[in-house]
């Protein structure tokens, strides 16, 4: 989509480039011909037009418009030959009206009228004319131009005429025939649905942008509805974080500092240790009393990680004897968090399987994000994808981008 509006000269090109390869002629077998009085002057304006002479071409085919009574057919033999003259003098203001009359005329083939047709409303668009550009651009698919330039141009008209759903539904047929949507055909997509007050379109744009093209831009706006709600569910707090740290979106010094403070409220020294790394080494913290503060729950995480760390594989032996399997998923974000992903989807999987979990859509979220860091996108997008049909819309929401990430490593 990105280079679909050609320059004018380019649009000069190509409409004379068809213009040459058709040849008005003067006399052809079976064919319609010149009147005899117009035969003199557009023989020497063809002349004129082999030695680049446009303004004597010009004056000759002048003089055969002058003469009365033309028929049909001298009409478009001279307005090929001016099509010929005002492209050499790259005049496209006078072009462009030749060129609406070719698309009109008898004689003009198919494949011509569609090229006239599509020329004409690009120089419309170029030059701001948008109703005119939509216009034309709509009688060249009449004429069978139904190609991905001729419908973006379309749904851009539509979309600077204030016709927006129908430029998001247009460019949704668009994207709807690519197998890999372009990136910019996307994000218009987007855009159009966004101005067209279609939230869940503009949802279902800004999703498949992640899916082909993972951008932590676009990971923000795909995030935004979660980071921005205003829940008490901390579980699933922390679990959006883990998603905007791994995407490449957690970049402010506030996002680190409560995930940190949730991990660690959590139970997770582990996480809150290296969530804080993190942020010091890309200086997340600008103020001295975050930089002090932060680094004394630092220190603090580090001790504590130690101890949780020499003391899991007890904890996780009291876990398998409990009679649920909350404690099994505690142990589960324990070993995801010091990078023991093959211990976490152990523990992960008893605990599902246990049952009666508090939080079973935590669960089967931290089995995925484990087998995902485990280089298993397969088996890690099944368990994102049981979070997606979740009846909490946080968890069904997160599930769904948490499947897209990973439908990105399963490519």
């Amino acid at each position: 989509m990105r280079n679909w509006l050609k320059s004018p000269n380019a649009l000069a090109a190509m409409v004379v480039a068809l213009a040459l390869i058709s040849g008005a002629a003067f006399a052809a077998e079976g064919g319609p011909t010149v009147s005899n009085k117009l035969a003199k002057p557009l023989k020497a304006a063809q002349d004129a037009l082999t030695a680049k002479n446009y303004d004597e071409a010009l004056q000759r085919i002048k003089e055969a418009q002058s003469q009365p009574e033309k028929t049909p057919y001298d009409n478009y033999v001279i307005n090929t030959f001016l099509l010929k003259v005002y492209a050499g003098k790259q005049d496209m203001a006078d072009e462009v009206p030749i060129v609406e009359s070719l698309a009109q005329s008898q004689y003009s083939t198919p494949d011509q009228k569609k090229v006239y047709l599509k020329s004409a409303s690009q120089y419309y668009y170029q030059t701001k004319d948008y109703n005119k550009a939509l216009e034309l651009a709509n009688e060249a698919v009449k004429a069978g131009a139904t190609d991905a330039d001729t419908m973006g141009l379309i749904a851009r008209s539509q979309y600077l005429t204030g016709k927006y759903k129908e430029a998001a539904a247009t460019m949704q047929e668009i994207v709807g025939k690519q197998e890999k949507p372009d990136e910019e055909s996307l994000k218009l997509l987007w855009q159009f649905n966004e101005k067209a007050g279609d939230k869940a379109g503009a949802s279902k744009a800004v999703e498949k942008l992640v899916a082909f093209y993972p951008k932590p831009e676009y990971w923000a706006n795909a995030l935004a509805s979660l980071v921005n709600a205003d829940t008490k569910d901390g579980h699933l707090q922390l679990n959006v974080y883990r998603l905007m740290n791994d995407v490449g979106v957690l970049k402010r010094g506030i996002d680190y500092a409560d995930m940190a403070e949730l991990a660690l409220d959590q139970g997770y020294p582990g996480e809150t240790q290296s969530v804080l790394q993190k942020a010091f080494s890309e200086n997340a913290f600008t103020e001295q009393r975050d930089k002090d503060r932060y680094q004394h729950l630092l220190d603090g995480a580090k001790q504590r990680a130690a101890a949780d760390q020499a003391s899991l594989p007890n904890v996780e032996k009291d876990a398998m004897n409990a009679p649920t399997g909350d404690k099994l998923v505690q142990v589960g974000g324990a070993y995801i968090s010091y990078g023991q992903n093959d211990k976490a989807i152990a523990a992960l999987t008893k605990a599902i399987a246990k049952g009666s979990l508090k939080y079973p859509d935590e669960a089967n979220l931290l089995l995925g994000i484990a087998q995902l860091r485990s280089h298993d996108a397969a088996d890690a997008l099944k368990n994102f994808e049981k979070v997606s049909a979740s009846s909490n819309s946080g968890y069904a929401r997160l599930g769904k981008l948490w499947a897209l990430h990973a439908g990105a490593h399963n490519v």
